[in-house]
């Protein structure tokens, strides 16, 4: 993508970067990350404005988690079921939930979105515990705000600091972010399979003892 001919749009960039980041809820895959990112490369460029960016990308991510949280709390997830594309998109989002766990907390709203897929497993798992709608929206805007302000920030401190075209800038961000990403994955990952063996070792240790035999004569042995 050539941002430099993305400078001279940039008025739509901020409505393309807010659908994309509340479709991304749905499909990890879409990149959202790269327009946020590249919207704070452009802010640094002064192309656009720093606050409408943080904004938008923090109204798109809290719009799409409430969609989704919605999605899963009524159980109106058979209304994708009845198309080939819906289906597709049922089946990723258990996924992710089945791999991330069910139990979800509200910490985890706004931690599990600087996971690669986490913003939409703990996003689907609070819509299916029936979490409460309101601290759910605190918690999911409060993510939302914390995720713009590092990817924007990235793409910001990354121009303003390395002098490089700006869709360099925005590349390098991008890999900077997903790198950051994939390290804290595999900090939960290690943790959660410590937890799993520090669970399973004193089930193991505890092994039933045999009953005692004793031989008593019976009376016509006598």
């Amino acid at each position: 993508m050539d941002l430099t001919a993305l400078a001279e749009w940039s008025l739509l960039l901020h409505p393309v970067t807010l659908v994309v980041v509340m479709a991304d809820v749905f499909a990890p895959i879409m990149p959202s990350e790269f327009l946020v990112i590249a919207s704070g490369t452009l802010s640094s460029e002064g192309s656009l404005l720093l606050p409408v960016s943080l904004l938008t990308a923090t109204l798109g991510s809290w719009l799409g988690d409430i969609v989704l949280y919605l999605l899963f709390r009524k159980r109106l997830t058979n209304w994708l079921d009845r198309f080939r594309w819906g289906r597709s998109i049922h089946r990723g989002i258990r996924n992710t939930v089945e791999k991330a766990g069910k139990s979800p907390t509200y910490a985890g709203l706004v931690a599990l979105r600087f996971l690669p897929g986490g913003r939409t497993a703990g996003v689907a798992a609070a819509g299916i515990a029936n979490l409460p709608l309101r601290p759910f929206l605190g918690f999911a805007a409060i993510g939302g705000f914390l995720w713009s302000c590092w990817l924007v920030g990235l793409g910001y401190v990354t121009d303003a600091t390395t002098g490089f075209p700006m869709w360099a800038s925005a590349l390098l961000g991008m890999g900077v972010g997903t790198l950051v990403g994939l390290i804290i994955a595999a900090f939960f990952a290690l943790k959660q399979r410590r937890e799993v063996q520090r669970t399973h070792e004193p089930a193991d240790s505890v092994q039933p003892s045999a009953a005692p035999t004793t031989s008593k004569a019976t009376p016509d042995e006598r």
